[in-house]
């Protein structure tokens, strides 16, 4: 009697034999960003009045631009933006942009295909005529370096059409292990530093450059670029006991492809961590709090302390910049009387992240029909095994107090756990749980419009993303010092992939573009 997953392998190889008469010639390949709409960017479905209310309004604090001084915003602080131009915003309307940062504004990192995506390009010179208007492209080469007059070099990793990326060293100038955030540029030129009148005692010297460079070719720069924000309050919603019962479900197809997989938990209640490169942050209020602090230097109630306190150019900054609102009126857009406008931005920001729904895929063409089998669905219908880690389904809680977000099936294709995936892709940073070549299971709902993969952007095409989740163990130096890592989790499924014909490859990639 044939297994159901014999029963499988003859269905496919049918249907690869009708794909293979049907489509002569074809070679895999990806087939690139989907075209049409974006399918995502949007409210969850069922959301009450005020929970909409609440995230339009986290929307509108996502889209401000910060200045860096407390009196220097040219608009009322908190001022309204068409979410149609959130990448063409010139002025500021809100204030507390630290003295080193990565970004200006939530969006400018978030907006492909649509606001709350993983990077995107804008436009370099929104401030000009809209026939004056350069191509867009990647902010950190032009826009946010040199916005306000600000003097910032750009280093050679960041690309005019490359990835957004954030920087991390793996090591101290002492030797000893580094990890952390080292933010690209600083206000050092800007005009919005100190009010006018005021003199600019904000120089080199008083804040002098990192050299990027240096650290790039020395080797001890490491990069990371943006996540999408869809979906995840559905994420956040996903109870650990549903996690492990999904990961337990795989047990016997994990245990072939030698896959094993564990949690990344929070080191002060031990539940399941779950946002984040390495699922290093345990929920969306943190991960909103620190990437205010870390990417645009806003300090805020949960990180109250700047992450360079330069006296000569925080002199007339408060800290921390952004807390409950308690001002008698609106005039800073921070009054008290105003319900939308108590909480703080970062707060308003981690609102709108959990009030965004999850991408939504395109209909499935007979490629990816059969892709979508290739891939695997589940434990029973395995295919290659793609899906012992990234888990096709999972149900979140049952109550809420977001009913929205109650009972949900979804798709995020993760198991929200951490893995090693070998030398080829380590970074030699250890968070958490998840050392130097952990990292955990990216959700791949909305890939279909990605441009760039893996979490250093080394790619924008699936199938090299793909071949470079294989990675041998055992190549290391005994007489160097580097990290020695054991083989990728995911050879066993890699080397299955690469065992499928040209058609069927091309389904997995043609699937993988319709989430």
């Amino acid at each position: 009697m044939l297994s159901g997953r014999s029963l499988w392998l003859r269905g496919a190889t049918i249907a690869v034999l009708f794909l293979a008469v049907s489509s002569p010639g074809l070679a895999q390949k990806d087939p690139g960003v989907r075209k049409g709409p974006p399918g995502a960017g949007t409210p969850l479905k069922g959301l009450t009045a005020i929970e909409l209310q609440m995230f339009n309004e986290g929307q509108q604090r996502a889209i401000q631009l910060e200045g860096v001084c407390d009196d220097c915003s040219d608009l009322t602080l908190g001022s309204s933006t068409d979410p149609a131009n959130a990448n063409l915003v010139t002025k500021t309307n809100s204030s507390g942009l630290g003295v080193r940062f990565n970004g200006d504004q939530c969006t400018v990192c978030h907006n492909q295909p649509a606001l709350g995506g993983s990077g995107g390009f804008v436009v370099p010179n929104p401030q000009d005529p809209p026939n004056q208007r350069r191509p867009p492209e990647n902010p950190m080469f032009d826009l946010i370096p040199h916005r306000r007059g600000a003097k910032n070099a750009v280093p050679s990793f960041i690309e005019q059409y490359g990835p957004i990326r954030e920087v991390r060293f793996a090591k101290k100038p002492n030797g000893t292990p580094d990890g952390g955030v080292h933010q690209l540029f600083t206000v050092v030129g800007r005009s919005d530093v100190f009010p006018a009148g005021q003199p600019n005692t904000c120089t080199v010297d008083a804040l002098p450059p990192t050299d990027f460079e240096q650290q790039f070719k020395s080797g001890n720069a490491r990069f990371r670029i943006p996540l999408q924000l869809y979906g995840l309050g559905i994420l956040d919603g996903i109870q650990d006991r549903e996690i492990l019962d999904r990961h337990k479900s795989t047990e016997e197809l994990r245990e072939e492809l030698r896959i094993a997989g564990m949690p990344n938990r929070s080191g002060n209640d031990g539940t399941i961590t779950r946002f984040g490169w390495k699922a290093q942050n345990k929920s969306i209020m943190i991960f909103s709090g620190e990437a205010y602090n870390v990417e645009m230097g806003v300090t805020n109630d949960l990180f109250p302390q700047a992450t360079d306190e330069s006296p000569a150019c925080t002199a007339d900054k408060s800290e921390p910049n952004d807390i409950f609102r308690a001002d008698p009126s609106d005039d800073r857009n921070q009054g008290f009387n105003n319900p939308l406008h108590e909480l703080p931005d970062w707060q308003m920001f981690a609102i709108f992240m959990r009030f965004l729904d999850a991408p939504q895929p395109v209909p499935l063409s007979a490629s990816a029909q059969l892709g979508q089998q290739l891939f695997g669905t589940d434990a029973r219908n395995s295919g290659v095994g793609c899906v012992a880690c990234h888990t096709a389904t999972m149900v979140t809680l049952p109550k809420s107090e977001t009913a929205a977000l109650q009972n949900l099936t979804v798709h995020p294709y993760s198991d929200l756990l951490i893995h090693h995936m070998g030398k080829g892709l380590a970074d030699d940073i250890t968070q958490g749980l998840a050392t130097g070549d952990m990292f955990r299971t990216t959700p791949l709902w909305g890939v279909g419009q990605r441009t760039f993969f893996l979490h250093d952007g080394r790619t924008n095409d699936l199938l090299k993303a793909i071949e470079a989740h294989h990675s041998l163990g055992g190549d290391c130096d005994d007489s160097s010092h580097a990290p020695c890592y054991g083989p990728s989790e995911a050879n066993g499924v890699v080397n299955r992939f690469n065992a499928l014909s040209k058609e069927e490859k091309q389904a997995i990639l043609d699937f993988l573009r319709s989430l």
